[in-house]
């Protein structure tokens, strides 16, 4: 009996040491050829169609097109790694009406990582700058997807002569944060730096063995499936962002998210603070980003908050689509619809 018992767990450990060696395997393969492929990729990456301007001391990238009278300033979400290609399937089908401007803020896209707190004050201004250093003048449209719509807020109630309207391609609100399962008191108790710093074994896994190679990046980002797109735009999309997510937790656009959301859901200036008066349109999808926050009910959370922040504006519409949360690169012909709509509607009076 004790010898069959034996032969048994004998067996069991041979099976998981193969296992595990078989991991340890797959992993250091994995690793190796991750390494090389960043390698390639930095090699390949080269801007050609932007504005490169200088702020504080780095360089910024500014995509425009179109000479329209109206100026259309878009802001990526956080983490998008190349906001100029993201946009392309949008702003192609605007820039015969309107002058598009597409920031990539330090440590998006082509432009230069900086060192410092991301706060967004700091951000605003440095994108205030590359507009004046580029000769891009004002009043703008701001187009914010995502997170960045903290950044349109704030602007617009910092320096509401800069801003005629808002459009917001499934932007943030402060409102947004009431639905959380955490308290803002629990936020506000929160370290900023252990909020980044918990990012470190994610990141280590992720990015430096490099299991982020596993990931569909097509799925991630739509506009990678855009025919929109030249397949050497893909390509440049793709390598900047294998690059873009691998500097990791402490990179500028990592440090930007973690600070900005922290000063969304922490602040009581941004929570309570008043939404600004300025024409704004709500491009809005079906909310399924927010599922692993709101559950089941995340269209309807997810609708309802930001119906009830066009509610509080004089002027303000919503366009709610069936689809994920890159509108812009997944329905663009109608969102161009709708942004030229409301925006002649604003004309008309």
């Amino acid at each position: 009996m004790k010898t069959k018992i034996g032969k048994e767990l004998k067996v069991t450990g041979i099976s998981l040491l193969s296992i595990l060696l078989a991991l340890a395997f797959f992993l250091t393969g994995l690793c190796i050829y991750h390494k090389l492929m960043l390698r390639k990729e930095k090699s390949v990456i080269e801007n050609t169609e932007g504005l490169m301007v200088e702020v504080d001391g780095n360089y910024m990238n500014l995509y425009m097109e179109g000479d329209g009278e109206k100026t259309l300033v878009f802001l990526a979400g956080a983490g998008t790694p190349s906001p100029m290609y993201d946009f392309k399937p949008l702003y192609t089908r605007l820039s015969d009406k309107y002058k598009i401007v597409v920031i990539e803020r330090f440590g998006y896209g082509y432009s230069d990582e900086c060192e410092g707190d991301r706060p967004l004050d700091l951000i605003t201004d440095q994108d205030r700058q590359a507009l004046a250093e580029a000769g891009v003048d004002g009043p703008y449209i701001l187009v914010p997807h995502s997170l960045s719509g903290a950044e349109a807020i704030w602007w617009a109630n910092h320096y509401p002569d800069e801003i005629e309207a808002i459009i917001g391609l499934d932007m943030n609100i402060p409102a947004q944060y009431d639905a959380y399962p955490v308290s803002l008191d629990d936020l506000e108790a929160q370290d900023l730096e252990e909020a980044i710093s918990s990012q470190d074994f994610y990141d280590f896994w992720m990015y430096d063995i490099g299991l982020v190679r596993l990931f569909n990046a097509e799925a991630l980002l739509p506009a990678l499936t855009s025919d929109d797109l030249t397949e050497e735009e893909k390509e440049q999309y793709r390598a900047l962002t294998y690059v873009m997510y691998c500097r990791g937790s402490g990179a500028t656009w990592a440090r930007e998210s973690v600070m900005t959301e922290h000063a969304l859901t922490a602040m009581q200036e941004y929570v309570n603070g008043p939404i600004p008066d300025v024409p704004t349109l709500m491009i809005v999808s079906d909310g399924t980003v927010m599922k692993p926050v709101y559950g089941d009910d995340c269209t309807e959370i997810w609708r309802s908050i930001h119906e009830d922040y066009v509610s509080r504006v004089t002027v303000g519409d919503i366009i709610e689509l069936d689809c994920g949360h890159y509108v812009h690169a997944e329905m663009p012909d109608q969102v161009a619809a709708g942004i030229e709509e409301f925006l002649d509607s604003l004309e008309q009076g």
